[in-house]
């Protein structure tokens, strides 16, 4: 079956927590201090226009989220987004939903205009076979510096 795509509502919100929560568990930082959890949820669930979420659902459950932030960029003329979080529930990986989530993303770029849509992950994830067929990788290293502030 194929997954539908669709915004992220506000009715959402505990399916969208079980998954956060999910994810949080896949890249080892499940103690994330609740105030993250809840602020990224306000600027999903708000009006804000560069932050926006889209969910994948089956069966009309909710299985998959993608979290996206569209940004100014001084090499392009145009805003670019980056999703910066995707996660499907194991029990349906391998159904289409990483990639459906993905193509969302894409065609609501494609759709307002954007430049490029971007994402990152670990050199050891599994979804990089996903990931070498609907997107490139570029020859750039990321670094971090933190600053007080907890990251993932």
């Amino acid at each position: 079956m194929t997954p539908t795509i669709r915004p992220l509502k506000t009715t959402d919100e505990s399916a969208w927590r079980a998954l956060w929560a999910g994810y949080l568990d896949f890249y080892e930082n499940p103690d994330l201090d609740p105030k993250i959890t809840d602020n990224t949820w306000a600027m999903l669930a708000g009006e804000r226009g560069d932050v926006f979420g889209l969910v994948a659902e089956l069966d009309g459950r909710v299985v998959g989220i993608v979290n996206s932030i569209v940004h100014a960029n001084t090499l392009i003329d145009k805003p670019i987004c980056y999703l910066e979080d995707l996660f499907v529930s194991p029990d349906v990986r391998g159904q289409g939903a990483g990639r459906a989530l993905i193509e969302g993303v894409v065609a609501r770029a494609e759709q307002e205009g954007w430049g490029q849509v971007y994402w990152r992950t670990a050199t050891n994830n599994p979804a990089r076979v996903l990931y070498d067929q609907v997107g490139e990788v570029i020859d750039f290293v990321t670094y971090v510096r933190k600053l007080g502030v907890q990251t993932v």
